[in-house]
């Protein structure tokens, strides 16, 4: 046993930290897998962005079912040029969350009294406060979810929650394993997707190289690809999707049993360039999701 695995085992409370990344948070999907397997069972999640939908199959504790959720999801068409005229894009990931989390995971299971706490992080947007939300306690905890993953141009309008516009957690925190601390976990398992060789965690457009202080450092584990995983921001190709998965096992099972998997190594290869256009890019959107969250 490494001294990793047996600070999980041997914690009262552990929690899982699922951050955003859209698509690329098919990685999550293995580390989860791998971790139901080696009887490490989260107390409590806490996720943002398109961490949500995995944190949902943790605590409705449909883990068996997330690879089927993912596969049905990316199979549905994912646009529409009808919509333009009614909702001002042609995207339709809102109704594809609708059906694929209404079959596979289900207000009803996150209301069961076996259901683990599942903290959604979202950002309200009128003054970029950071809130978090446990799904179990509201009547329909999809608005919830969907307001996480607000973002132009893929979502138009910012769910409203308690009379509040409310947009992307990753705005504010895309690493929230402090709240995981304040709920009481004795250890966190972070799952992000920023490779290892590109530098520290990405918290966020000020934060882009975190480095965890103490006191949570010894007590938090970090998953991550070792490089940038080979996958868009938006895939919806299976073998990729199915790939990163995999990836995520593997990975780990080299952080949590001290295994070794030249798998793992594979990185996508990125250009100075396009990586300072995808950072411009962000930024842009960002700032426009806040703006019409803010109008609406």
């Amino acid at each position: 046993m490494t001294p990793t695995l047996d600070l999980l085992r041997s914690a009262g409370k552990v929690g899982i930290v699922l951050s955003g990344g859209s698509t690329r948070c098919s990685f999550q999907v293995g580390v989860i897998e791998t971790l139901h397997e080696l009887g490490i069972h989260p107390a409590l999640s806490v996720a943002v962005s398109g961490g949500v939908w995995n944190g949902a199959a943790v605590s409705a504790g449909v883990i068996p079912r997330l690879r089927q959720y993912w596969r049905a999801f990316n199979r549905m068409p994912h646009v529409d040029v009808r919509r333009l005229f009614r909702d001002h894009t042609p995207y339709r990931f809102d109704e594809m969350h609708r059906r694929t989390f209404s079959r596979y995971v289900g207000a009803e299971r996150l209301h069961r009294p076996e259901a683990t706490p599942l903290w959604v992080g979202v950002t309200r947007l009128r003054d970029h406060q950071g809130m978090y939300f446990d799904a179990r306690l509201v009547e329909d905890p999809l608005p919830l979810l969907l307001a996480s993953n607000y973002m132009p141009p893929f979502y138009t309008y910012a769910p409203r929650l308690d009379g509040e516009r409310y947009g992307d957690g990753g705005l504010v925190d895309n690493l929230p394993y402090e709240k995981a601390f304040a709920e009481g976990c004795d250890a966190v398992v972070l799952v992000t997707m920023k490779g290892e060789s590109e530098g520290g965690p990405y918290r966020g457009p000020r934060d882009p190289d975190h480095v965890i202080p103490e006191p949570f450092r010894e007590r938090t584990v970090v998953i991550r690809p070792r490089h940038r995983p080979p996958c868009r921001f938006v895939d919806r190709r299976w073998e990729v999707l199915s790939r990163m998965m995999d990836l995520g096992r593997l990975r780990t099972r080299e952080v949590l049993l001290g295994e070794r998997h030249p798998e793992t190594e594979v990185r996508a290869e990125v250009g100075a360039l396009d990586a300072a256009f995808r950072r411009l890019m962000l930024t842009r959107v960002l700032a426009t999701a806040t703006r019409r969250g803010a109008s609406t």
